[in-house]
C-alpha cells in the first residue's frame, strides 16, 4: 500500500512538473509570435519615419528580456534543477545584472565553474550554493546587505546569487582603483574570487589562479554566443 502511494506520489508530481514545463512552451511560443509582430510595427514605423510609441518601445524591452531569460534557461536546462528554481536564477541574474552593471554571462560562467549550476554543493572548504560562497564571506555580505537571514539561505539560489555577484562586483571595484582598465582587472578579480584577497595579495596570480580564470571566461564566451543568437 504505502508502494503504491510513492509511485502515485511520483505520477502526480512528474505530471505536474511536464504540465509546468508545457505551460512554459507555450508561452516562449505566443512570445515569439508576439515579437515576431511588434518586429513589424517597429520596421513600419521606422520605414514610415515615424518615432514608434513609448508602449511600442516598452513592449520590445520586456520582448528581450523574456528571450533573454529563455537563453538563460536553455543553458540550465537538464541541469537537475526544478522549473521554478531555473526561472528563478534566470530572473534574479538579469536582475542583478543590470542593478551591479555585471555581465549575465559571466555570472553564468562562475556559477558553472564553481558548482557546475548545484545548488546544494559544498566544497572542501565549506563554501556554499551555487557561486560558492564561504560561510565568513556569507556572514559579512548578509550583514552588509542586511538581508536578515541565515547561513542555510546560501542553498538558495536566489540569495546566493545576490551575495555572490555583490561580492564580484566589489572585487571589481577593489582591483579597478588600482588597476587599468582592461582584462587584468578581471583577471585578479576572478582570481581574488577564487582564493581571497588576501591570497593573491600574499602569492600573486599562479597557475591555479590562471586555470580558473581561464575556465571561466571559456564559459563565459560560450554563453556570449547564446546570447547573441
Amino acid at each position: 500500500m504505502g508502494m503504491n502511494k510513492m509511485e502515485t506520489h511520483g505520477v502526480v508530481l512528474r505530471s505536474r512538473y511536464e504540465a509546468l514545463k508545457k505551460r512554459w512552451r507555450t508561452q516562449f511560443i505566443l512570445t515569439q509570435i508576439f515579437y515576431v509582430i511588434v518586429i513589424v510595427s517597429l520596421t513600419f514605423f521606422i520605414f514610415q519615419g515615424k518615432e514608434p510609441s513609448e508602449s511600442l518601445i516598452v513592449e520590445m524591452q520586456e520582448l528581450d528580456e523574456l528571450k533573454t531569460k529563455e537563453a538563460i534557461y536553455s543553458v540550465l536546462r537538464n541541469k537537475g534543477l526544478s522549473l521554478n528554481q531555473g526561472l528563478d536564477i534566470a530572473e534574479v541574474t538579469i536582475r542583478q545584472s543590470k542593478k551591479l552593471d555585471l555581465p549575465m554571462s559571466l555570472i553564468l560562467a562562475v556559477m558553472k565553474k564553481e558548482s557546475l549550476f548545484v545548488p546544494y554543493a559544498v566544497s572542501s572548504q565549506s563554501a556554499m550554493g551555487l557561486m560558492q560562497v564561504h560561510p565568513i564571506t556569507w556572514g559579512e555580505y548578509v550583514e552588509k546587505l542586511k538581508l536578515n537571514v541565515s547561513t542555510h539561505a546560501a542553498f538558495d539560489p536566489v540569495m546566493n546569487i545576490i551575495v555572490a555577484t555583490h561580492i564580484l562586483k566589489d572585487l571589481y571595484d577593489h582591483y579597478k582603483k588600482r588597476m587599468k582598465p582592461g582584462s587584468e582587472v578581471w583577471e585578479s578579480t576572478l582570481s581574488a574570487y577564487y582564493a581571497g584577497k588576501t591570497s593573491l595579495a600574499q602569492t600573486g596570480i599562479t597557475g591555479s589562479h590562471s586555470k580558473y580564470v581561464g575556465d571561466v571566461n571559456s564559459f563565459k564566451e560560450e554563453y556570449d554566443k547564446k546570447f547573441q543568437n
